[in-house]
């Protein structure tokens, strides 16, 4: 680990925010709970789980650590936070499907994430035509035609993937621009722009044989996913795990952080009982993909409440049960330590001093001793940002004296 790295680490770890790239190295304690999150990476049936622990405890921490697992495991990934302030309500799945696009990410050296990243990498495997896969290839293009196929449930997608691999830069940035942002395409015009920039624009580069006026009056749903309760965005769900899967990869998984969002931020109760509805569909049969979600420990029984405090009494609360929790226990003083310790260590890479000659293991466990005195809800966060502090006042001692 260079300077230049050491420090962007520390600027994050200053602020309370989990390093990306290098979770697993500040990941400390809770053996059993990581333990457990990764057999069911290894099991490549990684379902849907609540991950449950109060604010400031390493909600966010676990699923970023899950995500760089998950990488490392072979997934096609998404770390979406949820925010209805910034646009991603959990109640518009349309405004979901924009921000899984703009979050995907696959296995690579590069780490680029969003649509390119998940596309390219799909396409990659479809010029190859991995021999176990060819069936599946073979059926997705007409062999090489791209006429109509059913293979995809999700006509957006067969479009979007069929426009992509033309390697057309224009028809690119359509599909980009279309599927991060989908409401910006609801008018009968812009639909009009993005059929001809997808398709009859393109038609050089397959034999679909419908006329164009047909096929566009008949599948004039196609680019629009609202219709029937955001089927599309559902099937697209769906048709990421599957290509991912004949792509090589164990599948795709959605990491959702600050999910308690949809109970403080969401004020319209059909709002909020269509994100709850949301959340049940995700641990169902609509998605088949896996699915974590970082809620507080009172979540469920909060949620129930609340839909209850505004008289919802044809709401399937039982569902609420059905959905399989898991419960993060807090770091002990004697963790905070060991993660304390691997602090210093990048500190002093950071600012090229030798924290070891200026603090002592005694001063350190005292140090900590007090901070972990805190509400057990901001132990963690507190002390990983108390002892930032600590390092840089020590280092401005440490400059001061010479």
């Amino acid at each position: 680990m260079d300077e230049t790295v050491a420090r962007s680490i520390i600027e994050s770890l200053r602020t309370g925010i989990p390093p990306r790239g290098y979770i697993t190295q500040f990941t400390v304690g809770r053996k059993s709970e990581i333990d457990y999150l990764k057999e069911k990476l290894d099991s490549g049936k990684p379902g849907t789980l609540l991950i449950k622990a109060n604010y400031g405890s390493g909600k966010s921490h676990l699923l970023h650590y899950l995500r760089e697992n998950a990488l490392q495991s072979g997934y096609a990934i998404s770390f979406v936070s949820v925010d209805s302030k910034s646009g991603v309500r959990f109640n518009k799945m349309d405004q979901i499907l924009g921000a899984i696009w703009r979050k995907i990410e696959v296995p690579s050296e590069n780490n680029t994430i969003g649509i390119q990243s998940f596309f390219n990498f799909v396409c990659n495997a479809i010029e190859h035509n991995k021999s176990h896969n060819q069936k599946f290839w073979n059926d997705l293009t007409d062999k090489g035609t791209w006429k109509y196929s059913e293979v995809l449930e999700s006509q957006a997608m067969f479009i979007a993937l069929r426009a992509w691999n033309t390697k057309n830069s224009t028809a690119q940035d359509y599909i980009e621009e279309w599927l991060y942002t989908p409401s910006a395409f609801n008018s009968v015009s812009q639909r009009k722009i993005l059929y001809q920039s997808l398709v009859s624009g393109l038609r050089k580069h397959f034999l679909d044989p419908r006329y164009d006026d047909r096929f566009f009056r008949t599948s004039s749903g196609v680019f629009d996913f609202k219709n029937q309760d955001y089927a599309q965005c559902w099937a697209m769900f769906r048709d990421i795990d599957t290509l991912a899967k004949m792509s090589g990869l164990k599948g795709f998984i959605v990491l959702f952080d600050e999910f308690e969002d949809i109970i403080s931020s969401l004020n319209n109760i059909t709002y909020q009982q269509d994100a709850f509805w949301n959340l049940i569909r995700f641990s169902g049969k609509q998605f088949s993909g896996g699915s974590f979600f970082a809620v507080t420990p009172e979540f469920v029984e909060k949620s129930k409440s609340l839909l209850l405090r505004k008289r919802v009494f044809n709401f399937d609360y039982s569902s609420f049960d059905t959905i399989p929790s898991f419960s993060m226990s807090p770091l002990e003083v004697q963790e905070l330590e060991e993660l304390s310790l691997k602090i210093m260590r990048v500190h002093g890479t950071a600012f090229a001093w030798n924290p070891n000659s200026r603090i002592s293991n005694a001063e350190l466990k005292a140090f900590i001793k007090k901070s972990a005195n805190s509400a057990v809800q901001d132990r963690t966060r507190k002390t990983i940002t108390d002892t930032v502090a600590f390092l840089d006042d020590r280092l401005d001692q440490n400059s001061e004296s010479k």
